[in-house]
């Protein structure tokens, strides 16, 4: 429910309250965030005079009321706020002053798509859509807000006036009255993404950023704001989180006060965007979700709301394949023959998908040449690109191709032709990432060509799945046709529009995303990638944290996820097979191997366990997912049903020990009431979520896997 009386802007859900007001001057406050409520949070404004704080000439001898401590919707200079602003616009004299003034607002039900970026469609959505103007400069600000179950949605647009503006800055921020916040991150690096980090918010700023050109390995686009007391279990936290997936900016900051300022956005500092009168710049939808129950039960709301309305892509072609990749099993070196083996032997085992990953094309045996060159080198295959794919389909299994069409070789027929479609300072030796460079994807004769040439192999190939891989970050912010402070904005967009020509041609195509692994893993990508490679670390035991640490904002569905050979290509750490298998389980699941390579006896386990995930995928991928212990000792999740009937315990011992301890854990989503089968002993779901499990290890070597079905019995 949304309402309005009097410039008091409420929002309401079951699950939150989020309120704003337009003051007597016509700034927009932010009230309040959390559990639901009733009644004006402005009664928790304090008005007096704090000492050298400036307050708005409209006040006149009021020195009570200031903009330096009061809360706001959003934040620019000028108005006498010294804290860190989430938007600044720079008028054409060089002046960086601006107001926007409350001018009017709708309210309307059902949220509206837009153009070129990841949009949430919802019908039944409250909406609310305020506008704001800025008389220096006739600029607007239109505010959108979307709220649907336990998330709100942000948007804004930027509008431009008479007067040229420029902004070199445009972050969505929120104030919070006598805040007390863990600020949660996911950092990383390439094969060890998103762990999970915490610190507690002091007089401060904690800025997070990407200037990479892409979301990163190293710093995620998604935090969760926590109270310090809050636990897995129990406290009130929210996730906010940018539907993006290029640079970004997000700070955290509490002032002299304890008000504390939350900003995130697209852009890092080179972010420099104009606008004339007629122009608009979209920013890319924020995303709030808020529990009061912990984070677990707040990732399972918003892993509900991305699986429903973001990661949308599931309908049509192939649905949840089990797919075989030969990149671990060959690398560079392979011919026809060999893939058509491996083909098979993948359709015995029972995969329903061949995917074949880099090498197949111009004359590439390395990594140093041949990017843009998207035809097949039919001296290395023995044929053409549809003969290799109808002898792979006439064994009963689909065919995928891995592309990256993003980057060039300097070793290329297409860069030869066209060295103006690199991202280059002319005069400057471009910087080097893995031999490659990357095109420019602001300009669209760039982007055309990609949708004619990947439209060429999906037909050739009869391709029912392709990997998009991203495996060089942007160093040279400089285009032939693109200011350079709109690079990492309109890349991006060039990136969508692609993907959304693909989706809206190629129906059934399912597009698996990828970036050196998990280096672009954001919902931005997952609105047109419904699964996307989590990490380059196919190692179980270092991908159970990988796994854990990526649920707290996304659904396992998104995960592609593989069983790999051992000892493993990254780690050289040898661990069971079973155990290999029950980590790949939490995701989509493939293999990462090459099976011409396996006992007979591990083929045999391989056939069980993909037939065992087919059962298994409905409550993996639709159900809910707990995480019940993230330790050095132990990882352990638990997939439940919605309706709590179903699930299904992976747990990870890492090391033996010794006289070794036990290790016990609660499930989670069940009915208390409800009596349950734990493979063939039957509990109560009161003792199972209450008094806990005993899980069955048997501690007999390292990296031991327990892998258990719960099913209700009445």
């Amino acid at each position: 429910m949304i309402g309005y009386i009097d410039g008091l802007f409420t929002i309401s859900t079951s699950s939150f309250t989020y309120e704003m007001k337009v003051d007597s001057f016509g700034r927009l406050l932010h009230l309040y965030y959390g559990a639901p409520i009733e009644g004006d949070a402005s009664s928790l404004l304090s008005l007096r005079d704090r000492g050298f704080s400036a307050s708005p000439y409209e006040a006149g001898k009021d020195r009570t009321y200031s903009y330096d401590y009061l809360p706001l919707e959003i934040s620019t200079l000028g108005e006498g706020d010294f804290r860190t602003p989430s938007l600044i616009v720079e008028r054409e004299d060089g002046t960086l002053s601006s107001s926007f003034i409350y001018s009017g607002h709708r309210i309307y039900k059902g949220s509206e798509r837009i153009k070129g970026l990841p949009s949430v469609e919802i019908a039944d959505a409250e909406c609310l859509e305020i506008t704001l103007s800025d008389s220096l400069s006739s600029s607007s600000l239109i505010l959108t807000y979307i709220a649907k179950d336990a998330t709100l949605l942000r948007g804004m647009q930027i509008k431009g006036g008479k007067e040229k503006i420029t902004l070199r800055k445009a972050l969505y921020s929120m104030d919070e009255i006598s805040s007390r916040r863990d600020v949660i991150w996911f950092d990383g690096r390439h094969c060890s993404e998103r762990n999970i980090k915490r610190e507690r918010l002091d007089t401060a700023t904690l800025t997070f950023s990407s200037r990479r050109g892409a979301t990163s390995h190293q710093m995620n686009n998604s935090f969760i704001l926590a109270s310090p007391e809050t636990t897995e279990n129990s406290g009130e936290a929210f996730i906010i989180s940018l539907l993006w997936s290029g640079s970004f900016t997000f700070f955290a900051e509490k002032d002299q006060y304890d008000t504390a300022r939350f900003a995130l956005g697209p852009g890092s500092e080179y972010f420099s965007y104009s606008l004339t009168e007629g122009e608009t710049l979209t920013l890319p939808f924020l995303i709030l979700t808020y529990s009061e129950n912990g984070l677990g039960d707040l990732s399972v709301k918003h892993s509900r709301f991305v699986r429903k309305y973001i990661a949308r892509k599931r309908r049509g072609g192939l649905k949840d394949p089990v797919l075989l990749n030969n990149w671990e099993a060959t690398y560079f070196d392979f011919n026809g023959d060999k893939l058509m083996a491996i083909a098979k032997e993948a359709k015995s085992l029972g995969c329903d998908l061949f995917v074949l990953d880099d090498g197949w094309f111009g004359h590439r045996n390395d990594d140093l040449s041949s990017l843009g060159d998207w035809s097949e080198n039919r001296d290395k295959l023995g044929c053409s690109l549809e003969t290799l794919s109808e002898g792979i389909r006439k064994n009963g299994i689909s065919f995928g191709l891995w592309v990256e069409p993003e980057a060039i070789s300097e070793d290329s027929d297409l860069y030869r032709s066209h060295p103006e479609w690199v991202l280059k300072l002319e005069g400057k030796k471009p910087v080097r990432g893995r031999y490659e460079l990357v095109l420019d994807l602001s300009n669209k004769e760039v982007t055309d060509y990609l949708k004619a040439v990947l439209s060429s192999l999906i037909e050739r190939g009869k391709l029912s799945y392709m990997k998009w891989d991203y495996n060089r970050f942007i160093t040279d912010f400089h285009s032939s046709v693109t200011p350079s402070g709109r690079i990492e904005y309109d890349y991006i967009l060039g990136l969508y529009s692609v993907l959304e020509y693909l989706e809206e041609k190629y129906p059934d195509l399912l597009i698996e995303g990828c970036s050196g692994g998990g280096g672009r893993f954001d919902l931005g990508l997952l609105y047109y990638t419904p699964q996307s490679w989590l990490s380059d670390n196919t190692d179980a035991i270092e991908r159970i944290d990988i796994e854990l640490g990526s649920s707290y904002i996304y659904p396992v569905s998104s995960f592609g996820s593989h069983v790999s050979a051992v000892p493993n290509h990254q780690t050289h750490r040898t661990t069971p097979l079973f155990t290999r298998s029950s980590v790949a389980m939490i995701g989509s699941y493939g293999l990462e191997l090459d099976p011409e390579k396996l006992s007979e006896e591990e083929k045999d386990l391989i056939r069980r366990e993909i037939k065992e995930y087919r059962k298994l995928c409905p409550i993996i991928k639709e159900g809910d997912f707990y995480r019940l212990s993230h330790t050095p000792e132990l990882g352990c999740a638990f997939a439940v049903s919605q309706d709590g009937r179903e699930g299904v315990l992976i747990a990870i011992r890492r090391l033996s020990h010794g006289n070794p301890k036990d290790h016990y854990v609660k499930l989670k989503g069940l009915d208390e009431k409800g009596r349950y089968s734990v493979e063939g002993k039957e509990y109560s779901g009161s003792m199972l979520m209450k008094a806990g499990l005993l899980l069955p290890f048997t501690y007999s070597e390292d990296f031991e896997a327990v892998r258990l079905k719960v099913k209700r019995l009445d």
